[in-house]
């Protein structure tokens, strides 16, 4: 009897050897790694101890705008009469501007120096002729729309004001000045206590102007910041107060009150404060 011999064939199992097929079906699990535990983030909040301190003051002055704008823009003249300034030069001119045919100051050097301090701010200037002026440094920005100002921005090197209002950032990193003027009519009552609509059609008016000055300044330290606290709000006033003197020597007593209860008035007019956080005066 002869034995029979049978061929066995194994077949894989389908859990041993997968098809390929099912390969792309079905991804396999990649190895996870312990993953160290994340911190949650902080949202970037800027340095209570430095705010940004808004310093304000303002004068009714018995002349036209155009040369009380003239005086402040006449830079180079600063240590004459801007309190602490010791030193002050026009470093660059704009294109001439197109109602006035003028070049004003692009950029300037002035060095203030008080007690043992001693600060060179070169700053970025931006004039707009008669009504506003415009003094930036560190991280300042102007406030003029640019739409205003083609003699400064048709200019292919305004590009360079900023790096060149850098300066030195060891008190302030960001210093904004700001003078503004508006003129306007005033007519003086008439002698015999009468309204103006009552008495003398011949009474003419007398221009007046008012001037505005707004300083935003932030200090590069708390120290700095704390130490402000006291002298700041009086420097606003010492400037404006500055400038009026100024413009008594330069431009003479100009269309002066007519008489003392309106010049009492006048100095009623003035404004001074200090303010703290990002509101801008415009």
């Amino acid at each position: 009897m002869k034995a029979t011999r049978r061929l066995l064939l194994l077949r894989p199992s389908p859990a041993l050897h997968p098809h390929p097929a099912s390969l792309l079906s079905k991804p396999r699990p990649t190895p996870t790694h312990p993953q160290p535990p994340s911190r949650p983030s902080r949202p970037f909040v800027s340095n209570p101890l430095t705010p940004l301190q808004t310093l304000t003051a303002s004068r009714i002055l018995p002349y036209h705008a155009a040369p009380l704008y003239e005086l402040i823009a006449d830079i180079a003249a600063y240590p004459d009469f801007i309190p602490y300034c010791t030193s002050s030069t026009i470093t660059s001119l704009s294109a001439p501007d197109a109602a006035h045919r003028k070049e004003w100051p692009r950029t300037a050097d002035l060095r203030i120096g008080y007690g043992p301090y001693d600060e060179l701010f070169r700053s970025a200037v931006y004039c707009l002729p008669h009504t506003v002026l415009e003094a930036v440094a560190g991280d300042a920005e102007p406030t003029i729309p640019k739409s205003r100002l083609a003699h400064y921005y048709e200019d292919p090197g305004h590009e360079d004001d900023a790096e060149k209002s850098a300066g030195n950032r060891s008190i302030f990193t960001s210093l904004l000045t700001r003078w503004t003027f508006r003129e306007f009519p005033f007519k003086p009552a008439p002698p015999d206590g009468k309204t103006p609509q009552e008495g003398s059609a011949s009474a003419p008016s007398r221009p007046r102007t008012e001037v505005n000055l707004v300083l935003e300044v932030r200090f590069a330290s708390a120290v700095y910041s704390a130490l402000s606290q006291a002298a700041a709000p009086k420097v606003a006033g010492m400037m404006i107060e500055a400038f009026e003197k100024r413009a008594t020597v330069v431009l003479g007593q100009g269309h002066g009150p007519e008489s003392r209860a309106e010049e009492d008035g006048s100095k009623r007019s003035a404004m001074e404060g200090v303010t703290r956080g990002k509101n801008r005066i415009m």
